[in-house]
């Protein structure tokens, strides 16, 4: 004889949409838990450490009739190139707009070479532009996970930076792949870009050396043309002579001697290191530059230093995104003079 079950089915049912009935309720009306203090992503009682440092003043401020700028470059005659959408800005040492040249598509950084030629790093691809402005080349597109987010140019060929494959190019002016360096080699004691977020940057020092940000590392690498290590330095910490979060950092340019300025997102602030990566100045911390006090926001906020370049007269210049301007500093004793 068959067993009538305890609970009739009909009671399951109620009971399962009451659950149910009360999920939703509580989706729809409740609030979830902050993060306790433990958890948070809190940098207050950071963003003033560093304003005894503070070396430089901002003196001038580039208004830019660009949406999305991008990416920023110094050209040898003292002026500016400035990326945006759909657009390359040229702008002379007072940041007055001299010429503005449609693009196909949104260049993420610029470079001027030797013969004046302006290439262009369109995410997958490399354009280059002459003079005046026309397109003279388009080099083959990457694969599916290039990302150019930084490019240099010296007498010799063309470095881009492709965040995506964590590594970086060399070209031939002609557009010809010479190389890749600082993809991980432990035969060759390379350790391997580590970039979580795309802010993989090359620049030049004085000497034309190539050098490289190693956001994840919390440093700098240096490489010869052939792809070998020539050096490397880093130093993670929130103190302002190092460098916090994830990533950073996220920004480099060099200046004429030999000091390197450096921009981080998350706890925001330029600064300036010595060759002998010692602290040389503070240039800008949060409050200068508009950013989210305490926890880190929007993206837009966390990282509002687009950009950093040092023009021929030796000011250190900040692509500043959500305000849609080109920032100006120079050191105390030469904006008093």
């Amino acid at each position: 004889m068959d067993q009538k079950p305890l609970i009739p089915r009909w009671a399951w049912t109620v009971l399962a949409a009451a659950v149910l009935a009360a999920v939703v309720a509580l989706f729809l009306t409740g609030k979830p838990k902050e993060p306790g203090p433990s958890f948070r992503f809190d940098t207050s009682n950071f963003e003033k450490t560093g304003a005894a440092q503070k070396r430089f003043r901002e003196t001038a401020r580039f208004a830019l009739d660009l949406a999305n700028p991008t990416g920023l470059a110094a050209t040898a005659d003292g002026g500016l190139l400035v990326c945006g959408e759909n657009t390359l800005l040229v702008l002379d040492a007072a940041g007055k707009e001299t010429a503005r040249h449609a693009v196909a598509g949104t260049p993420e950084c610029a470079a001027q070479g030797p013969d004046g030629r302006i290439y262009l790093g369109m995410r997958r691809r490399v354009v280059v532009l002459d003079a005046a402005g026309a397109v003279a080349a388009e080099w083959p597109e990457g694969n599916e996970r290039a990302y150019l987010t930084s490019i240099a140019a010296d007498t010799d060929c063309v470095y881009a930076a492709d965040a995506g494959n964590r590594v970086v190019l060399r070209y031939g002016f002609d557009g010809a792949l010479l190389g890749e360096i600082g993809r991980r080699d432990a035969a060759r004691e390379i350790p391997g870009f580590v970039v979580p977020s795309p802010h993989l940057e090359v620049a030049l020092d004085p000497m034309t050396g190539l050098w490289a940000n190693n956001p994840g590392r919390h440093g700098l690498e240096q490489y010869r043309p052939d792809g070998s290590l020539a050096s490397s330095w880093y130093r993670a910490g929130m103190t302002i002579e190092g460098f916090c979060g994830c990533c950073n950092p996220m920004a480099i340019a060099f200046r004429a001697d030999g000091s390197v300025v450096t921009a981080e997102k998350g706890l925001v602030r330029i600064k300036v290191l010595a060759p002998d990566q010692s602290l040389a100045g503070v240039v800008a911390l949060p409050e200068d530059l508009g950013a989210a006090s305490g926890e880190a926001a929007a993206a837009e906020d966390n990282a509002p230093v687009r950009d950093l370049a040092v023009d021929a007269r030796g000011r250190i210049l900040a692509l500043h995104g959500p305000w849609r301007a080109v920032l100006v500093y120079e050191e105390e004793q030469d904006a008093a003079g």
